[in-house]
């Protein structure tokens, strides 16, 4: 029994001292990213399982001088530590809110600004030569009743109520103001209204009428045919009245 165990001694020192040396010596390490190293890996298997959650390298650990040391580290292809999430805000670009969408805008409504008050002229009739009989009076200061002065021989009164109005130059205040004249001898102040009364109103056919007369009174015949060419140029013939009223006075002044 003595001589067995001896034996059995002699066989477990010998197999120590014939292990290889990395039996001795874990032959990987791990060089973690923080700076700390672990050389306590017998396979490469274990030191990657490590370093993959920290972040770091394995290598051979070249103690034992049984293998050559290479030139470079390889470093293990993982995945970086997760960054917290304080680190992936500050890291992340700042995002621009999202500008709101414009508001549709109205479209824009138009004001038309308001059309001019339309100035009433007064509504006269036209005025033939030989009055008629005056109408009934009516209210003051409008151009019937001034009309009516006039045709009533009023022809002072008439003239100061046809002024009154302020529309002087509307033809037919302008031809009555120069027949109620013409009626009352003033030639060439009728000459004037009778003017003013054209220079409104071209084709006033009163007035052409009124005018010719006048020339007739004054002896021009020559003139007043000249009247009565404009009247029939006006009124496209000779079937009007102003045309007959005045051819009747040339006819009677040439006899």
């Amino acid at each position: 029994m003595r001589v067995l165990a001896l034996c059995s001694l002699a066989i477990a020192v010998a197999f120590v001292f014939a292990a290889p040396a990395s039996a001795k010596e874990p032959p990987w390490c791990a060089d973690y990213r923080n700076g700390g190293t672990n050389c306590g890996f017998f396979t490469q298997e274990q030191c990657l399982a490590t370093v993959s959650g920290i972040g770091g390298f394995c290598r051979r650990n070249y103690i034992d001088g049984a293998t050559d040391k290479p030139a470079a580290r390889k470093e293990r292809t993982t995945e970086p530590k997760p960054k917290r999430k304080e680190e992936k805000e500050r890291a992340a670009p700042a995002q621009k809110p999202a500008a709101p969408p414009a508001a549709a805008q109205p479209a824009p409504v138009v004001v038309q600004p308001p059309a001019p008050p339309v100035a009433v002229q007064p509504t006269v009739p036209p005025v033939v030569v030989q009055p008629p009989a005056a109408p009934a009076q009516q209210p003051a200061n409008n151009f019937q009743t001034a009309r009516a002065l006039i045709l009533s021989g009023k022809y002072e009164a008439g003239i100061a109520a046809m002024k009154a109005l302020g529309y002087d130059d509307h033809p037919d205040v302008a031809s009555s103001i120069g027949y109620a004249n013409a009626r009352l001898g003033n030639l060439a102040e009728a000459r004037v209204w009778y003017n003013k009364a054209l220079a409104a109103d071209p084709n006033h056919l009163s007035t052409w009428t009124y005018s010719g007369a006048l020339y007739v009174a004054q002896g021009d015949i020559a003139k007043a045919r000249g009247d009565l060419d404009r009247i029939k140029a006006i009124c496209g013939g000779t079937a009007c009245p102003e045309y007959q009223q005045l051819e009747g006075l040339i006819a009677a002044k040439t006899r």
